[in-house]
């Protein structure tokens, strides 16, 4: 006779000294899972302090404004290079008349000698004192329009030079209109942080939220599945029905012998 095969079921249960304290942990598991969790009641985020919003605000309105020196400075530079300084100068007739009071001294003086040559020789109207006043007037005019126009050849040149100097530094006075874009943008950008920060803080307590349900979910069932808790296994177990019926007959004949 063949072997057939037996199933034995083997049950391993909680030692009965932790039950009572895995029952309380369960029942306070669902006590808990029972509960609806709340976010941190106030915000999350550090918010811009009073010297902050006045620094702020401040930078936002000297940015908007601008600074009253800069449209002055490239209204004086325009003209500067459009040449609007290079006649007319204010300043010239003192700097003429300061440059020509020696000329006009030896004028004078050369007339004041003349009449009184001409005085002492009888001559007064004559051809010769004509010929000397007319020299001693074409000699101070000579001297006169030399000055002048080294005068305003002096004018002309410094004046060349300052136009071509802001000329040059045209880009970089151009370049402070942009500076006060560029505050204007970051005061912007520091408000904008603040705001970003309070969006996040209300993002994170919608997510919060929205998520308690399911995450309450996990950490019961995380409990549930960590208890301890029993167990219960099956095997089969192969008998020879022949062998165990010889084994009785050898049992019995010995019972029976006896």
């Amino acid at each position: 006779m063949s072997s057939k095969p037996q199933n034995v079921t083997q049950v391993q249960s909680i030692d009965p000294m932790l039950q009572p304290y895995v029952k309380q942990g369960l029942d306070e598991a669902a006590r808990l899972y029972g509960q609806t969790p709340t976010y941190f009641p106030t915000q999350t985020y550090v918010g811009a302090s009073e010297p902050t919003q006045a620094a702020l605000l401040a930078l936002k309105n000297r940015a908007t404004q601008g600074n009253i020196l800069n449209p002055a400075a490239q209204q004086q530079q325009l003209g500067t290079i459009g040449g609007q300084y290079l006649a007319g100068n204010p300043f010239f007739s003192g700097a003429f008349k300061g440059a020509t009071e020696q000329a006009t001294n030896a004028y004078n003086q050369a007339v004041n000698q003349a009449l009184s040559n001409a005085s002492q020789a009888g001559r007064l109207g004559s051809g010769a004192m004509n010929t000397a006043l007319s020299g001693a007037g074409q000699t101070f005019a000579n001297a006169l329009t030399n000055t002048a126009g080294n005068l305003a050849y002096q004018n002309y040149a410094t004046e060349r030079g300052i136009q071509n100097l802001a000329a040059q530094n045209a880009p970089s006075l151009a370049a402070t209109d942009y500076a006060d874009i560029n505050q204007l943008m970051q005061a912007g950008q520091g408000y904008e942080g603040y705001s970003q920060l309070a969006l996040q803080d209300a993002i994170n307590r919608f997510n919060a939220e929205q998520n308690a349900p399911q995450n309450a979910l996990a950490q019961y069932m995380g409990y549930v599945t960590g208890a301890p808790q029993g167990s219960q296994t099956t095997s089969q177990v192969y008998k020879n029905p022949a062998a165990n019926l010889i084994g009785a007959a050898g049992t019995l004949a010995g019972l029976l012998g006896s």
